[in-house]
């Protein structure tokens, strides 16, 4: 019994030790990503880690990853003018709704090919045509979709998410695209807006500002698309609330507008947008565990990466074509 009780202790103060480590490396990505205000260090730094630790290192904080993405938001949107938040949307209104359009009928079609469940199909599609997890989220139980299949589509766009973070900045200065031209094109190609706006921040102020116009705009084609999924599946389930951050970041544009702001003030707001996306971002990457990632089954997979690669080229041509 004694000699079980001492292997037990030395299991438990190896098992902390290793804790410690993780929250000591995990607080470290952060951090970094905090002095090079670069998102992109805080995600994978704390993907890293959870993905070789035996649980979140800093579960208190989940809670409050959402909201600090929200926060981000809206304190960005003081920084931009009311003017400039309705010219972006108007300029590219209409390549949205096209791309929107396609990219439905290629997932439709693409789930034809496949042959993959129809369920899985239609939360991977909505998920990259719309808004990510947002969108998965809220179709799913319109289409009384399983666990695993909800897991699957979310732990798919958290990894697609994850690339967009770390390439297409570099893609972006391949092309030579302009500020304007990268944000609306991220705001189109990837998924969650969380990952869009730490994105187009790496790339420059007036990219993250373009984006997050462009992207907000895009999230709200999530009400037609439940009603017409609820159609489809026969569901009467469709419920679907604009979300407050939304309205939050339209009301700041507008303040902004309305209120003389000194430079000075204006670069805190934005140095506060940022740190907050980086801890929004740091939250996401210490939630992704080998689990999630095996939750996707491989046609899941390649069904989602390729609607993806065809998301990212048309969004790409929309914006040059725009």
């Amino acid at each position: 019994m004694r000699i079980r009780a001492r292997i037990n202790s030395g299991r438990g103060s190896r098992l902390l030790a290793n804790q410690n480590m993780a929250r000591i490396i995990s607080l470290a990505a952060l951090l970094l990503g905090c002095l090079y205000l670069n998102p992109a260090y805080a995600l994978l730094g704390a993907m890293m880690v959870r993905l070789f630790s035996s649980g979140n290192p800093f579960p208190v904080f989940s809670k409050y990853g959402k909201k600090s993405l929200q926060a981000a938001i809206i304190i960005l949107g003081f920084t931009i003018g009311f003017q400039t938040l309705l010219s972006s949307a108007n300029q590219y209104a209409l390549a949205t709704i096209i791309y929107i359009c396609f990219l439905l009928s290629v997932g439709s079609l693409m789930w034809w090919i496949f042959r993959l469940d129809k369920k899985e199909a239609t939360l991977i599609t909505g998920g990259t045509a719309i808004c990510g997890g947002t969108a998965i989220a809220t179709l799913s139980p319109i289409i009384d979709a399983r666990p695993r299949q909800i897991g699957g589509a979310m732990a798919l766009v958290f990894v697609l998410n994850a690339v967009a973070l770390i390439l297409f900045p570099y893609i972006g200065v391949f092309l030579n695209l302009s500020q304007e031209e990268f944000g609306a094109w991220v705001a189109l190609a990837i998924h969650d807006t969380s990952s869009v706006v730490a994105t187009a921040a790496i790339y420059g102020e007036e990219s993250a500002a373009v984006a997050t116009t462009v992207k907000l705009g895009r999230t709200l084609f999530l009400v037609p698309l439940a009603f017409v999924v609820a159609l489809i599946f026969r569901s009467k389930k469709a419920k679907f609330e604009i979300p407050w951050f939304v309205l939050g970041f339209m009301l700041a544009a507008l303040v902004g507008t309305l209120v003389s702001m000194p430079v000075d003030l204006q670069g805190a707001l934005t140095f506060i947008s940022k740190l907050l996306l980086v801890f929004a971002l740091w939250v996401i990457g210490c939630e992704i565990d080998r689990d999630t990632l095996r939750s996707t089954s491989p046609g899941v997979f390649y069904f989602g990466l390729g609607l993806w690669a065809v998301a990212a080229s048309s969004a790409l041509f929309l914006i040059r074509l725009f």
